[in-house]
C-alpha cells in the first residue's frame, strides 16, 4: 500500500511538472552548442515579428492579408530561428573576446545612446507588441551585442560576416521544429 501511494504521488508530481514544462513553452525547439532556444522564446519573437510586419504593411497601404500566407509565415519563422541562433553565436563570440562585465557595461552604454531622446517605450508596444523590458531584452540587447562584436572585429581588421559565417559552420545546431533544418550556414525550410 505504501509503495503504491508513493508511486501515485510521484507520478502526479511528474505529470504536473511535465504539463507546466510543455504548456509553458519551456521545451527546446533548437539546441545551439548545447544552448536551448525554447518554444516560448521563439513564439514571443515570432509574434513580435508578425506584429511588426503587419504594422509595416498597414503603414504602406499594402495588402496586410499577405502576412497570413503560409509561405510568408514560414519565411518569418525561418528568419526568427536564424536570428535566435545568430544571437547565441554572437554571445559566445563576445564572451571569448571580452569579459562579462565589459559586455554588460558596453551593451548598456550602446542602448542608452540609441534611445536618448526617443519614445522607445511607446514605439516598442506599437511596433512589436512588446513591453519596454521585452523590447530591450529581445531586440535592443542582441543588436547592441552585434554592434559591439562588429566593432571589436573591425578593430582587429577582421570582417564580422566572415567570422559569424565561420562560427555558424562550426556550430552544432539541432532544430526540433518541424519544417525547418540547419544546413551549416543558416536555417532552411524543408
Amino acid at each position: 500500500m505504501n509503495k503504491t501511494w508513493f508511486l501515485t504521488i510521484l507520478s502526479g508530481i511528474v505529470a504536473v511538472f511535465g504539463a507546466y514544462f510543455v504548456l509553458g513553452g519551456f521545451y527546446p525547439i533548437v539546441l545551439v552548442d548545447f544552448k536551448i532556444i525554447s518554444s516560448r522564446d521563439f513564439n514571443k519573437d515570432y509574434f513580435g515579428a508578425l506584429i511588426y510586419y503587419k504594422n509595416a504593411l498597414d503603414v504602406y497601404d499594402s495588402d496586410s492579408d499577405l502576412i497570413n500566407a503560409d509561405e510568408v509565415k514560414n519565411e518569418i519563422k525561418r528568419a526568427v530561428l536564424d536570428n535566435l541562433i545568430e544571437n547565441i553565436l554572437i554571445d559566445k563570440e563576445l564572451k571569448s573576446e571580452l569579459s562579462s562585465f565589459n559586455i554588460n557595461e558596453l551593451t548598456d552604454k550602446k542602448i542608452e545612446e540609441a534611445i536618448r531622446g526617443k519614445s522607445v517605450k511607446e514605439e516598442a508596444k506599437t511596433l512589436y507588441g512588446f513591453s519596454y523590458k521585452e523590447f530591450k531584452d529581445r531586440v535592443m540587447v542582441p543588436q547592441a551585442k552585434k554592434e559591439i562584436l562588429e566593432t571589436n572585429f573591425l578593430s582587429k581588421g577582421e570582417k564580422f560576416e566572415e567570422k559569424i559565417a565561420e562560427a555558424k559552420s562550426k556550430a552544432k545546431v539541432a532544430i526540433f521544429l518541424s519544417g525547418f533544418q540547419w544546413n551549416g550556414k543558416e536555417v532552411i525550410i524543408k
